[in-house]
């Protein structure tokens, strides 16, 4: 039977703390948001609050459903539907995109926001 050596939990210890730190650290990066930022064909088609719950027709080719702090895409008339199997979204980690219609879903801090537009 094989003992562990020092060395080798030396070895674990190290692994599993550079582990926690990268968890740690791509945890502090993303950004719980408040704002709901729909673009459409590259621009700017509606800024939404994100804690108001409502439903949102993008030229009748996507629906947005905001609802308890999450966005999500409902409909899309897209072939593939990949926009509606991306989930739900309510930090600035991902974003919803339906390439066929050009519709990209995006949630930030409307610091961030009045920021960029200044």
């Amino acid at each position: 039977m094989k003992t562990i050596k020092k060395r080798d939990k030396t070895f674990a210890v190290v692994i599993i703390l550079i582990c926690l730190l990268l968890f740690a650290a791509v945890g502090l990066t993303h950004k719980k948001g408040d704002t709901v930022l729909i673009y459409k064909d590259a621009k700017l088609y509606k800024q939404l609050p994100l804690n108001v719950d409502q439903r949102v027709d993008i030229d009748g080719k996507n629906t947005l459903i905001i609802e308890r702090g999450c966005a999500y895409m409902q409909y899309a008339d897209c072939p593939d539907k990949l926009c509606i199997k991306q989930g739900k979204i309510s930090d600035s980690s991902r974003d919803i995109v339906c390439l066929p219609n050009r519709v990209t879903v995006r949630i930030t801090k409307e610091s961030d926001t009045d920021a960029v537009s200044k």
